[in-house]
């Protein structure tokens, strides 16, 4: 996030909630946060989270495409052999052992992708899967891979989680940081010792006094008649972590393709 034009009593306060000591000029606790959000990702962002939510309260009106909403505990003991996320749309898709497959969505914030939580992301990467447009092979060594590799989930839910969000105020150039509550979808997998969440955010560095930067997500649309899709690399000897674009995602208008923060 841009944290550099939020007052000063702001950056320090936010360095004391992440458990640092405040001190330095503006610029340099605003490099401080940054570069914390850079290696610790969404757990330096996240203020609180409250584990499980009635369904009355998780099924808000969201795009029909992606079917209804599907209760987490639905997915526990099932294995998942491939994903693909922000490829066409902001969501992350399971694809399971036992056939069925299902998305985890967040299109109810207008330009919003879908991101991991570092724990999560690190114990998905052993399967191959696609990412906005490229195919990523696993990082394990072919040797301790299988074409039935797969990963089973242990458990699964819905959660609020709190986290801060650099926004504009009513004074020019001036930022503030608040914080939003968007639900978030947990999955421990095996493997893993605590809960990781998938989230949903814009990509924007900040946003304007009445805009928001996290989104909610949801579990939707489980069904058995949409197959894995083709995860071979169409060469031989892919090292582990390696990518293939399948999928160009660039404008004719303007070449230069967008990257986007992971936080």
């Amino acid at each position: 996030m841009d944290y550099y034009q939020c007052a000063k009593v702001d950056l320090h306060h936010e360095l004391t909630r992440r458990g640092f000591q405040a001190y330095g000029s503006q610029d340099e606790v605003a490099e401080r946060l940054k570069e914390d959000d850079e290696q610790r990702g969404t757990i330096a962002t996240e203020v609180g989270i409250a584990i499980g939510m009635s369904n009355a309260v998780y099924t808000w009106k969201m795009s029909c495409e992606f079917g209804k909403t599907v209760l987490a505990s639905m997915l526990v003991g099932e294995c998942i052999v491939h994903w693909t996320m922000n490829t066409f749309f902001p969501a992350l898709q399971l694809f399971l052992e036992s056939g069925l497959s299902c998305w985890i969505e967040g299109s109810q914030l207008p330009g919003a992708f879908v991101g991991l939580d570092p724990a999560l992301r690190f114990r998905l990467t052993d399967l191959t899967h696609e990412e906005d447009g490229s195919i990523i092979n696993t990082i394990l060594p072919t040797r301790n891979t299988t074409p039935a590799s797969s990963i089973r989930i242990l458990e699964a839910t819905v959660a609020s989680r709190e986290s801060i969000a650099v926004k504009g105020t009513h004074q020019v150039l001036l930022t503030t940081i608040a914080q939003e509550q968007h639900v978030v979808v947990g999955l421990r997998l095996e493997g893993m010792a605590s809960m990781g969440y998938v989230w949903a955010r814009v990509p924007d560095t900040a946003v304007g006094v009445a805009g928001r930067m996290w989104g909610h997500v949801r579990i939707a649309g489980m069904r058995n008649d949409v197959p894995v899709p083709f995860v071979r690399f169409p060469q031989t000897g892919v090292k582990p972590g390696a990518e293939s674009e399948v999928v160009l995602k660039e404008s004719m208008v303007n070449p230069k393709l967008q990257t986007r923060p992971t936080i």
